[in-house]
């Protein structure tokens, strides 16, 4: 029993472990330090810090950020389209492409749709910027991304 509860303690203190710490403190002539080390007896304005390596948001790189300012994406999708969006969306995901997902639901999101796209409405349909493209087909969405600016692949996150 003891054995069971020391190897559920280690499993929740596992994330723990790698964490690092960082200190800010003030000297006694009014500078700031930053150290992995505790700060001296003498410390003004303590602040500790825990972190967790990888555990940071990445951002995206400047070419990625230019292409959203100029070509942000929208990606439609409907709640019962199944695995066509399912495919757009890793699409998009493993080339690193931010973009907001609209999901037909209300008739504000139909207008939008039909404002953006025209009619019949068929998801998965993608807009870069002003240029739409109904369906999915893999080498057209390329296209319009790689036009837009976007990389081709996505930044390694660590």
């Amino acid at each position: 029993m003891k054995r069971a509860l020391l190897a559920a303690a280690l499993l929740a203190a596992a994330p723990l472990l790698g964490a690092q710490t960082t200190y800010r403190w003030v000297d006694e002539r009014g500078v700031v330090h930053y150290a992995d080390q505790p700060p001296p007896a003498g410390a003004r304005q303590v602040d500790e810090r825990r972190f967790v390596p990888g555990s940071a948001t990445p951002l995206p790189s400047y070419t990625t950020t230019v292409a959203m300012e100029n070509f942000p994406v929208t990606l439609y999708v409907s709640e019962n389209c199944g695995n066509p969006c399912a495919i757009a969306k890793a699409y998009l995901d493993r080339r690193g492409v931010p973009y907001t997902e609209r999901v037909l639901q209300q008739e504000d999101d139909l207008a939008d749709y039909r404002a953006a796209l025209g009619t019949p409405e068929e998801v998965p349909a993608i807009t870069v910027g002003r240029f739409p493209y109904k369906g999915f087909l893999e080498s057209a969405w390329q296209r319009l991304l790689d036009d837009a600016g976007y990389p081709r692949t996505a930044l390694p996150t660590r």
